[in-house]
């Protein structure tokens, strides 16, 4: 009997969570929801089937962790807002889907079906959004999306922005492309084909999606992955950026003006909504609290005082547009250590695994997609807060899950 409802559990946990990564791609409210559900019939089995999420082969990632989530609740605490910065920082319960999503890729009737539920939402909304791209269609939204500036529009999808989505998608599809070309031998041909369709689908969408940060990230993670494998997967890679490149002249020249126009402005450091202007005075807040930072939720007003007093209200910005600048000015140079700490850590985890070949086989393509797919978001990060972004951040955690589940299945090593 008790066997039989902890597998009652287990189905149940994984459906949940099978439709938090369905459901991130599009909603972030159905997501967070099932993730919810999910954290809960995790707690029960931890308790029925005396698991431990907890081992010692993966101490540093949870070491870094912790201490991150630590300072951050310190931080909030002797803010000047404790109230607000703690009720801000909610979004840091989004780690429990690792521990989670490490639990169910452990179980081989489990892995391959999450990671199909994934690519599913991935292919679906990407096949929406190039529909977007020459309609306009903008389900649930009274107005259509921003004009693309040659023909069409912007592609957002169902999230509030075309950054968030251009992320999120350029960072599924080298997670998706890595498991596939990795998984050769690990991955059927059908399964295979279906995760390359998908991922392809997303790449197209991402560059309809006019984000620059994510479409460098597709292209240096395409080069990472061919360099990987060998040099039959750099021909691949290289061939496939250069197809995409005169496709883009030809047909988006509007892109090609985006990043030469875009990207001089942003290295300025005199346009107010330069990056590099917005590095600065973010620079300034970090000096002015470097232990603890401003808090969650101080920072726009932080940034504002080193503005002129007539700048207009969309200058004053939310965050420092780099994760590693946003975090130090919100919880402090320490703050700032501790998550770039928990970067490598997970990197490091990734690039060790793949390099144990005998005892990462035969499922280590999952470690390689992680890696892409960190990779990839961490060079978003540069120049946005993807970390902040809930909706990207949450598809990382799964990622991270992806590729550390198979640590916590060698915790004897």
């Amino acid at each position: 009997m008790a066997s039989r409802s902890r597998k009652y559990l287990e189905t149940a946990l994984f459906l949940f969570f099978a439709l938090f990564i369905f459901g991130s791609t599009f909603s972030i409210a159905l997501a967070q929801m099932s993730l919810g559900v999910s954290l809960v019939l995790f707690l029960v089995l931890v308790v029925v089937a005396r698991y431990n999420p907890f081992v010692s082969s993966l101490r540093w990632f949870y070491l870094f962790v912790a201490l991150y989530v630590f300072w951050m609740l310190l931080s909030a605490l002797v803010g000047p807002t404790p109230l607000r910065s703690i009720l801000v920082i909610k979004e840091e319960w989004l780690f429990c889907a690792i521990p989670i999503g490490i639990f169910l890729f452990g179980r081989r009737q489990y892995r391959h079906k999450l990671t199909a539920a994934f690519a599913a939402g991935v292919m679906l909304v990407s096949i929406y959004g190039i529909i977007q791209h020459f309609t306009g269609i903008h389900l649930f939204n009274a107005t259509p999306p921003k004009a693309a500036p040659d023909f069409g529009y912007i592609v957002c999808g169902n999230f509030s922005h075309s950054l968030t989505f251009g992320n999120y998608y350029g960072t599924a599809a080298l997670f998706l492309a890595g498991l596939a070309l990795a998984g050769r031998r690990q991955l059927s041909r059908q399964m295979r084909l279906f995760l390359i369709s998908s991922s392809l689908l997303a790449m197209i969408t991402t560059v309809l999606s006019y984000s620059r940060g994510a479409i460098a990230g597709m292209a240096i993670g395409l080069v990472l992955l061919g360099l990987i494998l060998g040099r039959r997967d750099l021909v691949y890679s290289l061939g496939t950026i250069a197809v995409a490149a005169v496709a883009i002249l030809i047909i988006m020249p509007g892109l090609t003006a985006r990043f030469s126009g875009k990207t001089t402005k942003d290295l300025g450091g005199v346009y107010e909504g330069g990056r590099v202007f917005i590095w600065k005075n973010s620079l300034r807040v970090i000096q002015e609290n470097p232990v603890f930072g401003v808090g969650q939720g101080n920072f726009k007003a932080a940034y504002s005082s080193h503005l002129r007093a007539d700048i207009p209200e969309k200058r004053k910005h939310a965050h420092a547009h780099n994760d590693l600048l946003n975090v130090a000015a919100i919880s402090g140079i320490p703050g700032a250590v501790f998550f770039l700490g928990m970067w490598l850590a997970a990197i490091g985890y990734f690039w060790k695994g793949w390099r144990m070949r005998r005892k990462m086989e035969p499922d280590r393509c999952f470690v390689l997609a992680a890696l892409l797919g960190s990779i990839v978001f961490f060079i978003t990060s540069l120049f946005e807060a993807t970390f902040a972004d809930e909706e990207v951040r949450q598809m990382l955690m799964f990622i991270w899950a992806a590729g550390l589940w198979l640590w916590y299945k060698g915790s004897n090593w």
